[in-house]
């Protein structure tokens, strides 16, 4: 399969404590041409997002996280702390999906998800930014 590399190489920054969930979707976006970088728990996505040096187009996380925050509470800070910085959230449950259209534009990622629709869903995510900065 042959699947449509990035112009130039953005950056995403997968948040997620499982890491047979975390390794398959990191490899397969670094497959696809992005840079990505992995961040156990909200603690370290903030440590990497703190660094003014470190550029970084997305942040794709989790929602429920074993740490001191979940994917909620690091969307906020995201907007707080890198305002106009896509999230993407994952692993919603109904009663979630209100509170993630809040913080994430196009709302949660639905489950299950598999690398492809996480490449797509990003993809489609940074195009549309794209466009709106051309405008």
């Amino acid at each position: 399969m042959t699947v449509a590399q990035p112009a130039s190489p953005e950056t995403i920054l997968l948040v997620e404590d499982d890491v047979s969930i975390r390794m398959p979707i990191a490899q397969y976006l670094r497959d696809c041409g992005y840079k990505v970088l992995e961040a156990v728990n909200a603690n370290e996505a903030m440590t990497v997002l703190l660094d003014e040096q470190t550029v970084i187009d997305v942040v794709f996380s989790d929602i429920d996280m074993t740490s001191i925050m979940d994917g909620f509470g690091l969307s906020k800070w995201v907007r707080e702390k890198r305002p106009g910085l896509d999230v993407v959230l994952v692993r919603a449950v109904p009663r979630a999906v209100n509170a993630a259209k809040e913080l994430c534009d196009d709302g949660p990622l639905p489950q299950p998800h598999g690398p492809e629709a996480v490449h797509d869903h990003i993809r489609r995510l940074l195009a549309t930014r794209n466009a709106k900065g051309s405008d």
